[in-house]
């Protein structure tokens, strides 16, 4: 029997100012650390750059007598580039960056160094920029930084043109001295950061019960339709009384997390790359600190910057498969982005053709057919479509468990009069979103009220799955 389960939200909106920041083109922050060249007891130079695409090292000429000379990243602070005793110069290009669509565009980079040396000869960060493949020109701001400078963002600003490229010379002459590069960003201009609210992200993987000496890993996925700044987002636990505990900041500094896009979060991406396979680097994030994840059961947080749960998982380890014979090194995946997270059946353990886990790209066992049905989930209850940027639209998230099924969804006030068809017959694919403004067919707002969505799905077979729900329409209807 089919029941209307009504679901009047009473809420209130934050009164906040939302952070300012500027829309990023092209950003650099040396995330995945050992890449670059370094020394040898022999003399000889050791290099990696495999998954390095956007930028390259000019080493000609440099000398690296042992493995603490080196240019390369390394993962402290989160990641940057760094020079150590290279007895030389290195100059680091980025790729070439289309910047054709937009207009004012602005450099910034972190440029610092550590240690005694003050040899201006010897030890220095020079930060240069190209337009369109013509000469270099100098930073206007710190663009020369020679000696003993500390620490010092170079700028520069308002460029226009097809295309930039980004050059930095990097001298360092002694043992004990360290030149470092860091946060190489192009920006366009300010923008509002979106709020983060419950559900935008979602813990989507966990390893829990790594290999021994192995590390743990969290992964998370952006769902909506926002680019979020991983440094405004923490991951937590519960203690026994289930209060928060070590809650940590996954970054100190921006990056962006882009829509639809996975990031596996660690303390040791090498650890995590020697027993799973890594289909994208740049998704995954090594941190100085998180939480530790109990072998057993436990709770994984997520907060945003005003300390709000943005999504929470508990788990045990009786979520794997009976089938296992031990769960070590085994992370357990979420099935449906859209069914709540503590959903009984929303999780399994990884498959074995994926190598037990999937850090940073899609699950093994995301739309498999462990589902016996279609899902169709609607959020939120309430909805208003006044353009505030908060609930505007009604979204009908469906998942299949097989192809070849059609659909159709339509509306109807609660006296049964029809309002608008959002699907009549039409192959929906394996999963996606459906959003309704409010309005029907001609384009007019619909007046507050409850309104009901009668789903019907059939499969090729002739298999009818029907759905029957309701929402409320608020806000004001002019």
């Amino acid at each position: 029997m089919l029941r209307i389960i009504l679901k009047i939200l009473t809420f209130t909106l934050p009164l906040f100012v939302n952070p300012a920041y500027t829309q990023i083109i092209w950003q650099e922050n040396f995330l995945i650390p050992e890449k670059g060249i370094w020394g040898n007891e022999n003399g000889t130079i050791q290099s990696d750059f495999s998954g390095i695409e956007t930028w390259t090292l000019d080493t000609a000429g440099i000398n690296l007598d042992g493995p603490d000379d080196y240019a390369k990243t390394v993962s402290t602070s989160g990641g940057r580039f760094e020079c150590r005793d290279i007895d030389g110069e290195v100059i680091w290009r980025s790729e070439q960056i289309d910047i054709s669509s937009y207009n004012k565009i602005n450099i910034r980079l972190t440029a610092y160094e550590t240690g005694s040396g003050n040899n201006t000869s010897n030890k220095y960060l020079k930060a240069f920029y190209r337009l369109n493949e013509g000469n270099e020109i100098a930073f206007d701001t710190y663009g020369v930084n020679l000696g003993n400078w500390g620490s010092a963002n170079a700028e520069q600003h308002e460029l226009e043109g097809e295309s930039l490229q980004i050059i930095c010379y990097i001298k360092n002459h002694y043992a004990n001295d360290k030149v470092t590069l860091d946060e190489v960003i192009v920006r366009e201009k300010e923008k509002t950061m979106p709020p983060i609210i419950r559900n935008d992200i979602i813990i989507n993987e966990i390893l829990f019960n790594p290999y021994p000496e192995g590390e743990d890993f969290i992964e998370i996925y952006n769902r909506s339709d926002k680019t979020i700044s991983a440094n405004c987002l923490f991951l937590a636990n519960r203690d026994k009384n289930m209060e928060l505990t070590r809650i940590y900041q996954l970054l100190k500094s921006k990056y962006l997390f882009q829509p639809g896009s996975y990031l596996a979060i660690t303390k040791n991406i090498e650890d995590i790359s020697l027993w799973y396979e890594i289909k994208c680097p740049s998704c995954l994030l090594q941190v100085n600190k998180m939480p530790r994840y109990n072998n057993k059961e436990g709770y994984v947080v997520l907060l945003n910057e005003k300390m709000e749960i943005i999504d929470e998982l508990y788990y045990n380890e009786d979520m794997h498969s009976p089938f296992l014979r031990d769960p070590e090194g085994i992370s357990l995946e979420r099935i449906s982005f859209f069914a709540p997270t503590n959903k009984y059946g929303n999780w399994k353990s990884a498959s074995s053709m994926s190598g037990y886990g999937t850090p940073g790209y899609e699950n093994s066992q995301a739309c498999d057919d462990s589902l016996l049905s279609p899902q169709l989930i609607i959020e939120p209850a309430a909805f208003s479509p006044n353009y505030d940027g908060y609930n505007d639209q009604l979204l009908i998230h469906y998942q299949m468990n097989q192809k070849n099924y059609s659909a159709t969804i339509k509306l109807f006030d609660t006296y049964g009069r029809y309002v608008l068809t959002l699907l009549n017959n039409e192959m929906p694919g394996m999963k996606g979103t459906i959003k309704w403004n409010g309005e029907d067919e001609t384009g007019q707002l619909q007046k507050p009220g409850i309104y009901i969505i009668i789903a019907e799905i059939i499969s090729d077979k002739g298999t009818v799955h029907r759905f029957k729900d309701a929402v409320v329409l608020t806000g004001k209807s002019e």
